[in-house]
């Protein structure tokens, strides 16, 4: 492998997690909009962000009955997720 392939690939795997990191306020915002109508933050208290990431995701899919469809995205659910499993109110 080349120098430039090496420092290109060392950057890459140094920026990518923080591109993909879950939006904490976004959650909020998401929440809000799509899930406050039958749930609250405090539904979810004790509950980690991949747990409810997991569980999300099989409501979508529909793996997991849900009251309704939800049609979310995966940044919609990753975000949902670090809100709701942060304990943010």
């Amino acid at each position: 492998m080349t120098p430039t392939w090496t420092i290109a690939l060392a950057l890459l795997a140094t920026f990518a997690p923080a591109a993909q990191a879950a939006d904490v306020g976004a959650g909020r915002t998401a929440a809000n909009a799509k899930c406050v109508e039958c749930h609250e933050a405090d539904d979810w208290e004790g509950e980690s962000a991949a747990s409810l990431e997991s569980l999300i995701r099989d409501i979508v899919t529909g793996k997991v009955k849900h009251k309704r469809k939800l049609e979310l995205t995966p940044a919609e659910i990753a975000n949902i997720a670090a809100y709701w499993g942060a304990g943010k109110k």
